[in-house]
């Protein structure tokens, strides 16, 4: 691998704790330009490409085209440079339901050469402490109605806390405000490709949660595999969706992707199951993101609710049995896409696609994606026998343990804690190694 280009970070504490660049992920067959925004890219770009004017962002109480959206957006970068001295490769923290504010704070820190750091709202306060001093958190930008626990936090790295900006609250400090007397138009930080942009924490179901680092070029790989060669949406799709942007299957779902596609977003700040069928019906969603216990859900309380906007649905998170694909399908006539995916690889590797759909199974590797059912030995197993699956990943990332350090073995023994060859030990299961 030649040498990547000079970053654009300025505070590099995130890259220096990376593997050496020898040993980061080959990109194949997938190739961007040295020094891309992916936040210039999925904004700016797709406004390039069908115009400013088209709806992008719908909450509770506003609705943003792309236009909207981008001043916005830049609106906030300035606040955070010109007023919160926000410099590349800083972390920045994000706490809050999903939200066109929070969708523009994301953006914002990215167009800034910021990395973000994107939190559950529901963490308490000793999660958050152990998140802000690993990940060396400089700055964080919260929404009103969750920020007690992350004020706590904050008082107990007294000099460390970050620095605090908080939106949808009331007084002359809220975000909201301060974006007001900034320009509309920002220039992005020219970040390299393969700068960091987020560090995404795992959900710690395997143990401790680690923070994976993922590159300006992961963000669009996503893009560019999944959502464009499996989920293919078009410009005059809407998603919607329950997962929560710091889980990145919602983070691509519901912000990423549609971007990319020119398409348009709901954004729930609270996405139970009757509140996603409510979004389908009002506002005619198309595409939906969620997890299989919330489809079995919808199908219990449908109620004569009309569906039949619906086009693409997608399930993850968990085992998608048959009977719910069956039953989904019976009433809806769509057929669900079910998926693995891992904060490592940043979203789904492994999905059913269109031409491969057997209710049950989860599918084949995504396009650029190459799979491999091995043994304790890293050796292929035969045909049925079960085994760990082994995935080769363009998006996958270095993962640090809670000290802001890669690790060096994963719980499972196989993981290397580096992208050497992009391989991790995701799940067990039977098979055999499958490339597309």
């Amino acid at each position: 691998m030649s040498n990547p280009p000079v970053t654009a970070h300025e505070d590099t504490f995130t890259r220096d704790h990376l593997p050496p660049p020898e040993r980061w992920p080959v990109i194949e067959p997938l190739e961007y330009p040295e020094r891309i925004n992916c936040a210039e890219e999925l904004l700016d770009g797709t406004i390039g490409r069908y115009g400013a004017d088209r709806r992008c962002v719908v909450g509770a109480d506003e609705e943003l085209t792309y236009g909207g959206l981008r001043d916005r957006v830049d609106r906030i970068a300035h606040v955070l440079v010109a007023e919160q001295g926000v410099r590349p490769g800083e972390r920045v923290l994000l706490r809050g339901p999903n939200s066109p504010w929070l969708a523009a704070c994301w953006l914002a820190v990215l167009k800034a050469g910021g990395v973000v750091v994107t939190v559950l709202p529901v963490l308490r306060a000793g999660e958050l402490t152990t998140i802000l001093r690993a990940a060396r958190v400089a700055h964080a930008l919260c929404d009103a109605g969750c920020r007690d626990d992350l004020d706590e936090a904050a008082r107990s790295l007294g000099a460390d806390a970050p620095a605090t900006l908080v939106y949808g609250g009331e007084g002359d400090d809220d975000l909201t405000v301060r974006v007001a007397g900034r320009p509309g138009r920002f220039a992005a930080v020219p970040t390299a490709a393969d700068d960091a942009c987020m560090i995404a924490y795992t959900s710690g179901t395997t143990g401790t949660p680690k923070g994976c680092v993922h590159f300006h070029r992961d963000v669009l790989t996503i893009a560019d595999t999944y959502s464009a060669r499996v989920l293919r949406p078009t410009p005059d799709d809407l998603f919607a969706g329950s997962p929560p942007f710091a889980f990145t299957f919602g983070l691509g779902g519901l912000l990423i992707f549609p971007l990319r596609a020119g398409a348009a977003t709901v954004l729930l700040e609270r996405p139970r199951p009757e509140a996603l069928m409510d979004a389908v019906v009002d506002h005619g969603v198309t595409v939906l993101f969620t997890a299989p216990t919330a489809y079995r859900t919808m199908l219990a309380g449908r109620a004569g609710r009309d569906l039949s906007s619906l086009r693409r649905c997608v399930s993850a998170g968990e085992h998608l049995p048959a009977a719910t694909w069956h039953a989904w399908y019976e009433a809806t006539g769509v057929r669900l896409l079910d998926g693995i995916g891992a904060t490592e690889m940043l979203h789904i590797f492994l999905s059913s696609d269109d031409a491969h759909m057997r209710p049950g199974s989860t599918g084949r590797p995504v396009p650029g994606y190459t799979a491999a059912v091995l043994d304790d030995e890293g050796t292929p197993v035969p045909d049925g026998e079960p085994g760990h699956l082994a995935v080769r990943a363009p998006s996958a990332a270095a993962t640090w343990t809670t000290t802001g350090r890669p690790s060096t073995s994963a719980t499972d023994g196989t993981t290397r804690g580096t992208p050497t060859s992009a391989t991790r030990t995701a799940t067990s299961g039977t098979g055999r190694a499958v490339t597309t």
